[in-house]
């Protein structure tokens, strides 16, 4: 061998252990973020490589070797995405839920962690669920949960929290996924038909559920019902049901659905002051979750308009026409306008 070569091959040997640590740390881009062990103390962050995250534990590689975290005690992670993921996000929140669509797909297809892929599903549910292409945004869901049974994205189940005329592909899927043993697939099959003929087997389906060794899909089940039930609530009861929510086992943008049904049965009470407050959560706290938001828009403009508050009623109902123009509200918000107008008129 040449001398020139073995020199070179001499210093590389001594390079190597120098700089391997470097590399080794380079590669360590992820941010984990640990919840706070009390109230008030600091949160942890931890770097490191997330080789997985599920409903039960993240396993981070760190220089000294791998550990598991329970997923209860991460707060978030921050990690390199795609840049298509990051432009379907914005999409998202701009309302755009076809060109979301396209980007999500775009960004799961080159994916190659499973966790992150889940997370992009988990958003592309959303953007599909958004459009209204339910049975797909339903299957895709359905994808995640297959691969984590205990999955984290509990929030952006595809779940029916207000009735909406019969479609038939739609019923068609959901009574599929009713007759799943998969408890995910038999809650979001459940609430997509309980506006239908099938309504009876939804309930009875939903009842069981409430049974369900998973706390977050038993508490879904249970708020699923309470739409059931809020012509015959009593403050009381109400009381109760917020109560349930503020335990701490649904989270984010999981509470959007019961937060609109709590606030429907305070407006069915005659409190339309609570009521518009509890309402108007949702399109502040969870804009992206577009059905929810304009529903509890819609709702809260009835509050505001029953309680004679008709200038902040126009407002709401016309944030409603605005910002989620392409929902099932948007028909009956424009109603209650015309109503308004013509009163005001007179």
């Amino acid at each position: 061998m040449p001398r020139r070569a073995i020199c070179l091959l001499i210093l590389f040997s001594l390079l190597v252990p120098l700089v391997a640590p470097t590399l080794r740390t380079c590669a360590a881009d992820d941010i984990v973020t640990l919840r706070p062990a009390s109230l008030g103390s600091p949160a942890k962050k931890v770097r490191g490589t997330v080789i997985d995250y599920t409903g039960t534990e993240l396993i981070l590689q760190t220089l000294s070797g791998q550990t598991s975290i329970p997923a209860d005690k991460v707060d978030q992670v921050e990690t390199n995405y795609p840049e298509s993921y990051r432009q379907g996000k914005k999409l998202l929140l701009m309302g755009q839920s076809s060109e979301a669509i396209r980007a999500f797909e775009t960004a799961a297809a080159t994916e190659t962690r499973p966790w992150v892929r889940r997370e992009i599903w988990a958003m592309l549910s959303v953007a599909l669920h958004n459009a209204g292409r339910i049975p797909e945004a339903g299957n895709v869901y359905l994808k995640i949960v297959a691969e984590d049974p205990q999955t984290i994205h509990v929030d952006v189940m595809p779940l029916a929290w207000f009735s909406l005329p019969p479609n038939f592909e739609r019923d068609r899927a959901a009574r599929g996924w009713m007759q799943s043993s998969q408890p995910q697939a038999q809650l979001i099959g459940a609430s997509w038909l309980l506006g239908t003929s099938d309504r009876s087997q939804a309930i009875s389906t939903l009842g069981k559920l409430r049974s369900n060794p998973s706390p977050t899909i038993a508490m879904l089940a249970d708020a699923l019902l309470w739409p059931s039930k809020i012509v015959t609530a009593t403050p009381a009861d109400l009381r109760q049901w917020q109560h349930q929510l503020d335990a701490g086992i649904l989270r984010g943008a999981a509470l959007a659905g019961p937060n609109l049904v709590i606030g429907k049965g305070w407006r069915q009470l005659g409190n339309n002051t609570q009521a518009a407050l509890t309402l108007m959560r949702q399109p502040i706290l969870y804009p992206e979750h577009r059905p929810v938001a304009a529903e509890s828009l819609l709702q809260a403009g009835r509050a505001l308009q029953s309680a004679g508050q008709t200038e902040e009623a126009t407002r709401v109902l016309r944030e409603a026409l605005d910002k989620y123009g392409d929902q099932p509200a948007r028909q009956e918000a424009e109603t209650i306008l015309k109503q308004i107008a013509n009163s005001g008129s007179n």
